[in-house]
């Protein structure tokens, strides 16, 4: 079976074609990034991003069929985006996923993104025990999800203000270093002594096991003042350094203390910041010493992509054949609340 995935929640717009069944694969991804467009406001406009993605949609659509040798007429499952994200950006990829369902009578399965993202490991690891705990962490989100099964599973923590990619963003743009931070920041943590500087880790006044992540930023910026901070300067990177590091660990410890209170089988990390070395391999360390299973997407399904909406929307398809999937009536959503937590479709 063939399926079309399509993605343009943020700032990327992506189609993808898999082939699911007797054999899982992914045949095909076109991506647009529009980092550069966004570059000079240090973060993403959304005009800009839906503007964008308007532009591309359909090119990259063709593009990702010639990929994979298909045409529209091999396509027996369309799998969009339905959210969270940027509403303009979304309903781009929705109302042409919905043009395709309606001119060629497909069946059009909505697609979680967070949820998405989760499932962003078993394109290449087919088999993850269950119960399993999901770190997503990304330029907009950061979350803790419990699963006892793939479509049952709750929210355990979020963040309470920032996520953390956008707080290496801010940091980034700070420093006149560019856009996006988090992948400046991974490339200059080597040059720094990590140990330096101090940051005190958040903790919640109710007692709850969110994450902040605002305070490392404010911090950061404190000292960065108070040292006069140039930037290429031995403070610099130490600073830097020593903010990356305690920002990972704070991660990986909330997370371990999760996996270990739930007594999950698998740890799967996801989303954007997935891809920093340091935390691949503050994570795969830790997880190996205490011989808890830990699965990374490779680091182009790290980021957003359609493969994972595709693979995610096959599942769906699989698990819950008698859905109305010609439903043309789906709308777009821009906050996530794993909105159907006990039982997530």
């Amino acid at each position: 079976m063939y399926i079309l995935g399509i993605e343009s929640s943020c700032d990327e717009t992506a189609v993808a074609v898999v082939e699911r069944g007797v054999v899982n694969a992914v045949r095909s991804e076109a991506i647009k990034s529009q980092v550069e467009l966004h570059a000079p406001f240090g973060g993403i406009v959304p005009e800009i991003a839906a503007r964008t993605h308007y532009e591309a949609i359909d090119r990259l659509c063709r593009q990702a069929l010639h990929q994979a040798g298909l045409g529209i007429g091999d396509i027996e499952v369309l799998a969009v985006t339905l959210g969270p994200g940027l509403v303009g950006s979304l309903l781009i990829g929705l109302a042409f996923a919905k043009g395709l369902a309606m001119a060629h009578e497909l069946p059009l399965v909505a697609v979680d993104h967070i949820a998405a993202h989760i499932e962003a490991p078993f394109i290449s690891h087919n088999h993850i025990a269950y119960p399993l705990l999901a770190l997503v962490v990304s330029g907009g989100h950061t979350s803790l999800f419990f699963q006892e099964s793939k479509f049952c599973g709750r929210m355990v923590a979020k963040t309470r203000d920032d996520a953390a990619g956008e707080v290496m963003d801010k940091v980034a743009k700070h420093f006149g270093l560019g856009y996006p931070g988090g992948p400046l920041l991974d490339n200059l943590f080597d040059k720094g002594d990590a140990g330096r500087f101090r940051f005190t880790r958040p903790r919640m006044s109710d007692g709850g096991d969110d994450f902040s992540f605002s305070g490392y930023k404010s911090a950061l910026l404190r000292q960065a003042r108070e040292l006069d901070v140039v930037a290429g300067s031995k403070d610099f990177y130490d600073l830097l350094a020593s903010f990356l590091g305690s920002l990972v660990d704070y991660l990986l410890d909330k997370t371990l203390a999760a996996a270990v209170s739930l007594k999950v089988r698998s740890l799967i990390v996801s989303g954007g910041v997935s891809r920093n070395t340091l935390l691949r391999r503050r994570f795969a360390d830790a997880c190996a010493a205490r011989g808890l299973p830990l699965y990374l997407p490779e680091p182009r399904y790290c980021t957003d992509n359609a493969a994972m909406i595709a693979w995610l929307g096959y599942e769906k398809y699989a698990a819950f054949p008698n859905m109305n999937y010609y439903d043309l009536y789906l709308n777009s959503y821009s906050r996530s609340s794993f909105r159907e937590s006990k039982r997530h479709r």
